[in-house]
């Protein structure tokens, strides 16, 4: 009984300044650095669902993406295991996280569902139940992926993480003549003690809640008994348009303070917001420069990039995994404005005396002996790639927060009505949006409760209003554009705002 409590712990060394009661850094290996990478492998609708869980911390949450992820429930997304895609989106990297000692995802493992009779010549796979393929076959035989992956570093590694996640290797001709130590502000060896501790699952959607709210990730983690995280304040990014895709908007927009109360699109602005809950959070930071002011994780995804692909990381595949993480075919958009590329898998299921004994899928096309037994498969989406995730020709309604439903006369007035402002008092702005305004919503998204006001505010203003440049911190509509001066309704850590809309 003893040895299997230890082989469900993980060990770590802490290096802790005596005086302040803080973390210096940790000695750890393999098993809690697979669990810290693996934290850039979630999509962003599984961090919403994870981190208003309860554990130690209590729940929390997720800028305005909490908010979007529960308006799933309230739109029309056609067969209900279409929503659960949404509601719990799959890890692209689902095979390197379902062999860590401890998955902080417990979204159940994909299952995929092919023709169920291993003779015919049908080859479609698709991850929902019933599923027409092609040919006109239903796809009801489920089966599960086979699994050889080992995490992602490698074994027998030892790694130094500092308070705020940077992940170093722990060797002498990485860190030679102290130089660590003196960065790390460490002066007299008077000041520093050493602690042994295991670390157990029970801790590890705490690990999660804090690498995402706080740069003392350690020292929130293990020293303080009621850590106060607080939300990172959203700071504005400058983005390069890559041309593309571009999307209608109306914004709709206080006279007094050009504050945008609410904004007005199509599906595919619909579809746009939606396909935030299905990016990988490390994809995300790539795509933001590393700039997603998201407590510790700009440093956890840097230390990705630092560390050798060829000395620290199973292989060069585990290492994109993390730090150019690609999205599943399934959640392929026609119009996808931001260009994150899928994922090419080639998918096998290996049948045996007519039974589908397991599914694998390999990037190397001749990873593979397909000649003994293996049937190379076809994914598909389940529905056309055009449609996207929502149906028909409505038009969607999003709050400052991202909470989006289906647009009603009705609702804009009780947005109205919320908000205190009078219908006289409101201008309507048409606004084309493209890569980079997506990208600043996106990033807004991540950090601020109020999404569109941060990430579109400038498309907001009226000809003539003044621009950042002249316009002094404090005024009221600074907080549209400039960081230093916050929103009243950022670094609140509340439960989402809901939209009422009529049945």
């Amino acid at each position: 009984m003893a040895a299997a409590q230890t082989d469900a712990l993980v060990s770590l060394k802490l290096v802790v300044n005596k005086e302040m009661n803080k973390v210096f850094f940790a000695e750890t290996g393999k098993d809690f650095v697979d669990i810290l990478f693996s934290i850039l492998t979630l999509p962003l609708g599984t961090i919403a669902r994870l981190v208003q869980k309860e554990s130690n911390i209590g729940p929390l949450k997720f800028g305005c993406v909490n908010s979007l992820y529960h308006s799933v429930e309230g739109l029309q997304l056609g067969p209900k295991t279409k929503k659960e895609l949404l509601l719990q989106p799959r890890n692209p990297s689902e095979d390197y996280c379902n062999s860590l000692k401890f998955n902080v995802d417990d979204t159940d493992p994909t299952k995929y569902f092919l023709y169920p009779y291993p003779n015919s010549s049908c080859k479609c796979l698709s991850p929902i139940s019933g599923t027409q393929c092609r040919c006109g076959c239903l796809l009801r035989g489920a089966v599960t992926l086979n699994r050889f992956c080992n995490g992602f570093v490698n074994a027998g590694q030892s790694f130094v993480v500092t308070d705020d996640l940077i992940v170093m290797p722990n060797t002498a001709d990485y860190i030679t003549s102290f130089a660590l130590l003196q960065n790390l502000g460490i002066e007299s060896i008077s000041s520093v003690k050493e602690m042994t501790l295991n670390f157990p699952k029970d801790k590890v959607l705490d690990l999660l809640k804090c690498s995402l709210f706080s740069q003392s990730c350690l020292t929130n983690l293990f020293l303080e008994k009621k850590p106060n995280l607080q939300m990172s304040r959203f700071l504005y990014g400058s983005f390069e348009n890559s041309g593309g895709i571009q999307i209608n908007l109306k914004l709709f927009t206080r006279k007094a303070d050009a504050k945008i109360l609410f904004a007005v699109g199509g599906k595919d602005f619909a579809d746009m917001l939606l396909s935030f809950l299905t990016l990988p959070l490390g994809g995300v930071v790539r795509k933001l420069g590393g700039t997603s002011h998201l407590g510790s994780i700009d440093g956890l995804y840097k230390s990705v990039a630092d560390l050798d692909e060829n000395i620290h990381f199973n292989s060069k595949d585990a290492k994109n995994k993390l730090f150019d993480p690609h999205l599943l075919p399934f959640f392929k958009l026609t119009n996808q404005i931001l260009p994150m590329l899928n994922l090419n898998l080639r998918y096998y299921c290996y049948h045996k005396d007519e039974t589908i004994v397991h599914l694998q899928y390999s990037i190397e096309i001749q990873a593979l002996n397909t000649g003994c037994g293996f049937k190379k498969m076809l994914p598909i989406n389940p529905e056309s790639p055009a449609e996207g995730f929502v149906n028909g020709t409505e038009m969607y309604v999003a709050t400052d927060d991202l909470v989006l439903a289906p647009f009603s006369l009705s609702s804009s007035l009780k947005l109205l009505s919320r908000s205190n402002t009078l219908i006289g008092d409101v201008t309507e702005k048409v606004v084309t949006i493209g890569f980079k305004e997506c990208l600043s919503l996106l990033k807004a998204s991540l950090t601020s409760t109020s999404a569109l006001n941060d990430g579109l505010g400038r498309r907001a203003l009226p000809l003539g209003y003044p621009t950042s440049a002249e316009l002094p911190i404090g005024s009221p509509t600074s907080h549209l554009y400039l960081s230093s001066a916050p929103s009243p309704s950022r670094g609140t850590l509340d439960t989402p705002s809901r939209l009422d809309t009529p049945a």
